[in-house]
């Protein structure tokens, strides 16, 4: 038979269990809210600039006259070195809030 005293102690044991578990869980469950914040961020930021042009259409004729102008081999290759550009960006960004995080400093500001 459990003294009363062992069942406090177990007791006391699983909350502590408990609560790391709990922690545990509330961090992940950040992590997660913390990337869909940054997708719901860039969806109203896109949102954003369709609706403008979408009040502007001239800016569309112009963009698309202008990559007529350029034909499409070289507008595809400007389209391609753009992407890479923002991959190189996005990355270097990644890799600053990394190194920050483990510097433990808030130098970078999540956006």
């Amino acid at each position: 038979m459990i003294s009363t005293r062992e069942q406090l102690i177990l007791l006391a044991e699983r909350r502590a269990l408990l609560c790391q578990r709990a922690e545990a869980e509330r961090e992940s469950l950040s992590a997660v809210l913390a990337r869909t914040d940054e997708a719901a961020v860039l969806l109203l930021r896109l949102r954003g600039i369709i609706d403008e042009l979408r009040k502007q259409p001239w800016l569309v004729a112009g963009g698309v006259a202008f990559l007529v102008g350029l034909r499409p081999q070289r507008a595809l290759g400007w389209l391609a070195k753009g992407w890479t550009a923002w991959r190189m960006y996005r990355g270097a960004q990644r890799w600053w809030r990394q190194f920050a995080a483990r510097a433990g400093n808030s130098a970078y500001p999540r956006a």
